[in-house]
């Protein structure tokens, strides 16, 4: 599976740089307004640029917070595991003098 993730990490990276190299040039221009301030003249691979990065960003911080929850949730699990299969050992180590007398006064 690790082979799959890698080959379509690759090919995404390789899409984002080829598209890139297409869209640079020193007529590609475009101005940029965001909310606290306004860029003029920015060269579109600084766009596509930065825009990548902050979306990877994003999906790692996501990531992050998944694998924490998936890990917690793992942890107890393996710790409710732990319980039962102490409580499943304690039940089959019973004594077997406790089971005689359980038979014995059953046939009386």
């Amino acid at each position: 599976m690790w082979v799959f993730r890698s080959i379509l990490i690759l090919i995404i990276i390789a899409v984002i740089i080829g598209f890139a190299l297409y869209n640079s040039g020193p007529g590609q221009t475009v101005d940029v307004n965001l909310i606290w301030t306004e860029r003029i003249d920015v060269p579109v691979i600084t766009v596509v640029f930065w825009s990548f990065i902050l979306g990877a960003l994003v999906s790692w911080l996501l990531f992050i917070s998944v694998y924490l929850k998936q890990s917690n949730q793992i942890r107890e699990a393996n710790k409710a595991v732990k319980g039962l299969v102490a409580e499943v050992t304690a039940l089959r180590n019973r004594p077997i003098e406790e089971t005689r007398d359980l038979l014995k006064n059953k046939g009386e």
